[in-house]
């Protein structure tokens, strides 16, 4: 019998949980260190809140780099074909982990584009 595919439950996503479990358990550090930052960004005066918003962002930054390098690690076993899908899933599912991700993404553009923060 063949398995059949629903279409709100990605291709990967068994691997993908798995993986993000490991990632949780091995840097929970990182994790608890980017909570206690987004905290004390949220109780920043505004003398302090870009200060703090940037010590969070290079928190974020520094779990964004590990889950990259996990994903692609994983990705680099995949035929050439199935990596795009794989790598939209993961990041999908690494923003419900870690939402501050979307916003190291969309920090990431506004700076680019020379905006304020």
């Amino acid at each position: 019998m063949r398995r059949v595919r629903l279409p709100w439950s990605p291709r990967y996503a068994d691997v993908i949980r798995r993986q993000l479990a490991l990632f949780s358990e091995e840097h929970s550090a990182l994790l608890a260190r980017i909570g206690a930052a987004h905290r004390a960004y949220d109780r920043a005066g505004a003398g302090e809140a870009e200060e703090r918003f940037g010590e969070y962002m290079d928190l974020v930054e520094e779990a964004e780099d590990a889950l990259l390098e996990l994903r692609d690690r994983y990705a680099a076993t995949m035929a050439d074909d199935q990596r795009p899908a794989y790598r939209r899933d993961f990041w999908r599912q690494a923003e419900r982990l870690l939402p501050s991700l979307g916003a190291r993404r969309d920090y990431g553009r506004r700076m680019e584009a020379g905006e304020d923060t």
